[in-house]
């Protein structure tokens, strides 16, 4: 009796087996590991050389029904709606299509990674359905593998490991696996992760972390806090931002019928800025929205964030705990270094953190990468690199710092470094450091009057270079009010530095006080140079103010000490300064030969800032010459050598002058976007005579173009400008223009003024100071003062500047000459 052969079809399972294999791509080793048999068995019985056992059978039965099973539930539905991240939603669809099998998504606590990598993948599903595994319900380690295989409804099988039941649940089901918030787990996670990037072909993971994972492979995203526009930005791009917009969107949850008309929209942007554009902290304090009045909400913006509107259970929904747990993720190193690196209030670099911190090396770069990856330092990726925190982690980490004995000495070398920065660098401070010097000389206020005498004298060129001419004002008038009897040179430079801004601002009376103290201090000193850059500060205010002998004697004492001292860069400076007299004068040959001199020795020295300005400045003498085309040259050349400049001073004269050359060839239109750009660039730097010189270049524009409301409205304006600073000039030139177009009639007299007020704003409007007002109406300028006091109250006026405004406007100001 024959028996039957082996494989000739007796036992169907081998057909089955096979079939099974392909449809999910598998080899037999993957099977044999997912049936918990060996993979010999598995050949055995694709071969027919011998039968599946009865629980063989039910454990292919179980595979096959999980294989073809519904398999783990949709996305999680979200509770709220989601609001722009338009840009971010497009970058993550792109890389979630892209090659990477392993994304991860960083960012600090509550910046809204999870609902945007969520929203991601809901709105672009790929060819593979996603599984998101919540982590933050996950505290042991040893809970990982059975969380994963929970979310792929895994049940237990005998003799078969959870993470070959993950791998095979993967691999006959392939799915975008996404591991939502796994900073606790970094390590587990990493070498999950890594086991199944290997076991299981194909398979894509992302993960949301406030720490990068450091798998191979990995590509890192960082969410950045939602989108807010500048303070100066319009109002419709301000409401239309996805800060503005999120905030209003709570708001509206919270109470319903809140609607955009309850709110003013840059009072909402810059509590966002505070709050620095992070969607859990601007969800918090929308959720005030009805229990305090937005003003309300402002004014306790951080204290509100420790509290949960709700009322719930402490640390629910506060975002110091969400901070607090990051850092207690953080290894010992970084959490010492991070209170250090609380001082700086704006972006440093790593040599900054060295000189603070005491510290240099690769222990220093190890703790800094270390919080870089943890989500705590932000990095602009420049040469060199700089490093920041956001306000919320800084205040966090200041506190740390305020609980240490060593946090005092931080603090003190931390003043000091950027008091020898600022010392060594007065000719040219790097930007982006407003911040940071600002911390420095809070402290020096607060402990050391000598360092920051020292350090804000020597801050004045990047006061006035970067549009801070208000800000440098007021700590050098802090730290002169306690050092005024002192007649060193640390003190003679700080009233040279305060004379410098006061001039540039438009005090041009102050300005003349305090360089004519500096001027004697320098002289009792017998410090030549300090004189020569002291008189040259005076002539500049005494210019200003129409001091025309006075100026020009102040500007060639300062060329004569310059030549002495065989200051070449000194006297460049005075030439320019005499040929601007000239030109005044209306003598455009000496003005042209003064600055052709002073730009021969600029371009020996290589200073290429001063040499675009020299160049500015002789293309205007042409200009008024007749000759454009070398105008037009000249002003190539300066912006050529302004390029990566990039300062509000030089943008705003370059910007003039291409409207002065528009003007002279009557292309107004483009004459006007010129000065346009030269009157926001010089409104940015604080040079109030610049705005009215440009303001009064566009008026004449729009008024050839037709426009005469807009001409007049910004004529009145530079009028009023002119008029508040006391400079003659300007007013001269305004009101020429003023006559050109017409514009002389007057308006009514306010109510609720006397005779004597109406004096008063009139002399004001016509550029005279507190104390030429006096003299003229014999009066005491402690009268006037009280008089200008009343006249702001009854008018609800801000300043010296709105009232001149005001008086324009209402034809109260002397009639044009």
């Amino acid at each position: 009796m024959n028996g039957e052969a082996p494989g000739n079809g007796a036992d169907p399972a081998g057909d089955r087996l096979r079939g099974l294999r392909a449809r999910l791509d598998l080899s037999q080793e993957q099977l044999a590991r997912i049936l918990g048999v060996s993979f010999a068995t598995v050949n055995r019985w694709e071969a027919g050389r011998t039968r599946m056992s009865a629980r063989a059978q039910r454990a292919l039965a179980e595979f096959e029904a999980r294989a073809a099973g519904d398999g783990p539930g949709p996305l999680p539905i979200p509770h709220s709606s989601f609001v722009g991240r338009e840009a971010e939603l497009g970058q993550l669809f792109s890389l979630l299509r892209g090659r990477s099998r392993l994304i991860t998504v960083t960012g600090p606590g509550g910046v809204g990674k999870t609902r945007l990598t969520l929203e991601a993948i809901r709105r672009f599903a790929g060819p593979d359905p996603a599984l998101v595994i919540p982590l933050e319900p996950v505290r042991h380690r040893r809970s990982v593998l059975p969380a994963v295989a929970s979310g792929l409804r895994l049940r237990d099988q005998p003799g078969l490991e959870v993470l070959e039941s993950v791998e095979a649940a993967l691999a006959i089901s392939r799915r975008l696996l996404v591991l939502d918030g796994a900073e606790h787990l970094r390590d587990e996670i990493a070498a999950l992760v890594s086991h199944l990037l290997i076991a299981v072909p194909g398979q894509r993971v992302v993960v949301t972390s406030r720490a990068v994972l450091g798998v191979p492979g990995e590509l890192c995203w960082p969410v950045p806090p939602m989108a807010c526009p500048s303070p100066a930005a319009p109002v419709a791009d301000i409401t239309a931002s996805d800060a503005v917009r999120l905030f209003m969107a709570r708001a509206e949850e919270r109470l319903p019928g809140f609607t955009g008309h309850d709110i003013a929209p840059r009072m909402v942007a810059e509590l966002c800025r505070q709050l620095d554009c992070l969607p859990l902290a601007i969800e918090l304090l929308a959720g005030w929205v009805g229990t305090l009045s937005l003003h309300e909400i402002v004014q306790q913006g951080s204290a509100l964030l420790d509290a949960a509107p709700g009322g719930g259970d402490p640390g629910d929904g506060r975002l110091v705990d969400v901070v607090r747990r990051s850092y207690d993720l953080l290894r010992p190193e970084q959490q010492r270094l991070l209170p250090t690196l609380s001082v700086f209030a704006g972006p440093f670099t790593a040599a900054d953190a060295a000189a603070v911190g005491g510290s240099d090396g690769p222990a220093l770069a190890r703790a800094i990468r270390g919080l870089v990856d943890s989500s705590w330092l932000l990095v602009d990726r420049g040469e060199p690199h700089r490093f920041s925190m956001l306000a919320t982690m800084r205040g966090f980490a200041a506190a740390r710092l305020d609980e240490q004995k060593a946090g005092l000495a931080v603090r003190r070398a931390h003043a000091r470094h950027f008091a020898s920065l600022a010392e060594a660098s007065e000719a040219d401070l790097a930007g982006r450091r407003a911040a940071a010097i600002d911390v420095a000389l809070q402290w020096a206020a607060d402990n050391d009057t000598d360092l920051g005498l020292a350090m804000a004298a020597a801050l004045w060129r990047w006061w006035l270079t970067s549009g801070r001419l208000a800000a440098g004002r007021g700590w050098l008038g802090r730290f002169l009010a306690r050092a005024s009897h002192r007649r060193d040179q640390v003190t003679g430079r700080a009233f040279c530095a305060a004379a410098v801004l006061a001039a540039e601002n438009g005090d041009y009376p102050e300005a003349v006080r305090l360089a004519t103290t500096a001027l004697s201090i320098f002289d009792g000193l017998g410090l030549r140079e300090r004189s020569a850059f002291a008189a040259t500060v005076l002539g500049s205010a005494q210019r200003y103010l129409g001091q025309r002998d006075a100026a020009r004697r102040c500007f060639e004492t300062a060329l004569e000490l310059r030549a002495r001292l065989d200051d070449r860069r000194g006297v460049s400076v005075a030439l320019n300064n005499l040929a601007l007299m000239a030109l005044d004068d209306g003598d455009l040959a000496a003005a042209r030969a003064s600055l052709e001199q002073s730009l021969v020795i600029k371009r020996q020295l290589g200073d290429l800032h001063s040499l675009a300005i020299g160049l500015a400045n002789l293309s205007d003498v042409l200009i008024r010459a007749g000759d454009v085309v070398a105008a037009r040259r000249l002003l190539a050349e300066a912006a050529e050598l302004a390029a990566g400049q990039d300062t509000p001073q030089l943008t705003g004269l370059l910007e003039a002058n291409r409207g002065f050359l528009a003007a002279a060839e009557e292309r107004w239109a483009a004459a006007a976007g010129h000065y346009r750009a030269a009157a926001l660039a010089h409104q940015e730097g604080g040079h109030a005579h610049d705005v009215a010189m440009a303001l009064t270049g566009l008026g004449r524009a729009a008024y050839r173009l037709g426009r005469r409301d807009e001409a007049v409205r910004h004529l009145r304006a530079a009028e009023a400008l002119a008029a508040g600073i006391a400079n003659p000039q300007r007013l001269a030139e305004v009101r020429a223009a003023l006559a050109e177009i017409g514009e002389n009639g007057a308006a009514s007299l306010p109510d609720g003024l006397t005779a004597r007020q109406v004096d008063v704003l009139r002399l004001l409007a016509d550029g005279k100071s507190n104390k030429q007002i006096a003299a003229e109406l014999r009066l005491s300028p402690v009268t006037i003062e009280r008089h200008l006091a009343t006249v702001y109250r009854k008018l609800g006026l801000g300043g010296r500047v709105e009232a001149a405004r005001y008086a324009v406007a209402h034809g109260l100001a002397a009639p044009a000459r």
